[in-house]
């Protein structure tokens, strides 16, 4: 399967969340500029550093994860470019592998993704990434399920 990653807009990631950027100039404040779902009342706030090598062509996604309980917010440090891939829950809870969507954000964009969308792992485009990360965790298995996909799928960047 080839998916074809487009420019990231606030408007085509509605579906699966939300997209923290500013827009025109000048300074800006947004409050309550993404949906902080928390569906457990023993998860406590997990602030992460990550640092993420650059992905290497081809972009293959070979596994996808989701928080059923918690969004889960990606602020880049760096300016790094980045790719997302998201698809939704089927009726069965697995990834609605159909449905994927592939977006690349400039170094200027943040995610937050909604509780239980399926997503890639973090995937740094010509330079390596630092992210930090946050969502609700209550260290069980729940926090974050992964699944590795029968067939790789293959990202390709348009031009």
């Amino acid at each position: 399967m080839i998916v074809k990653a487009k420019p990231l807009t606030a408007e085509a990631f509605m579906p699966y969340g939300q997209v923290l950027m500013a827009k025109g100039d000048g300074p800006q404040r947004r409050e309550f500029a993404a949906e902080m779902q928390n569906l457990r009342p023993d998860a406590k706030p997990n602030l992460t550093f990550m640092r993420v090598p650059v992905a290497q062509p081809p972009l293959l996604i070979t596994a996808l994860e989701r928080h059923r309980f918690s969004n889960q917010a990606f602020v880049p440090l760096c300016g790094t470019r980045h790719l997302i891939a998201v698809c939704p829950s089927a009726s069965d809870g697995e990834p609605e592998l159909a449905d994927l969507r592939a977006f690349v954000a400039d170094g200027s964009q943040a995610v937050n993704y909604n509780a239980d969308v399926w997503h890639a792992p973090r995937a740094a485009l010509g330079a390596p990434g630092q992210f930090v990360m946050f969502r609700w965790d209550d260290g069980s298995p729940e926090d974050t399920e992964t699944r590795t996909l029968a067939a790789a799928i293959n990202v390709e960047p348009e031009d």
